[in-house]
């Protein structure tokens, strides 16, 4: 399933994201504020998408200018949130 908005598209996550992924995953600043460590490699991250963010009602945020994930989301139904 795809979503779409003026600007971005929210689609499952590919294999090929690895390296946009890893652009912002190896911020110090962005995995521990996310609940994740730093990936250190295109590898971490193509390890990522596919064991994590191959679940069901996780996607990718992009740019609908190039469809880059700039982001990742996940909808979790209240009954299966841990919170």
């Amino acid at each position: 399933m795809e979503f779409r908005t003026e600007r971005l598209i929210l689609r499952p996550w590919e294999e090929g994201d690895a390296e946009s992924l890893y652009e912002y995953a190896k911020n110090p600043e962005v995995g521990p504020i996310a609940g994740w460590p730093v990936h250190t490699s295109v590898k971490d991250s193509l390890s990522i998408i596919r064991n994590v963010l191959s679940a069901p009602e996780t996607y990718a945020v992009c740019l609908k200018e190039d469809n880059r994930p700039i982001g990742s989301v996940g909808l979790i139904m209240p009954m299966q949130s841990h919170r």
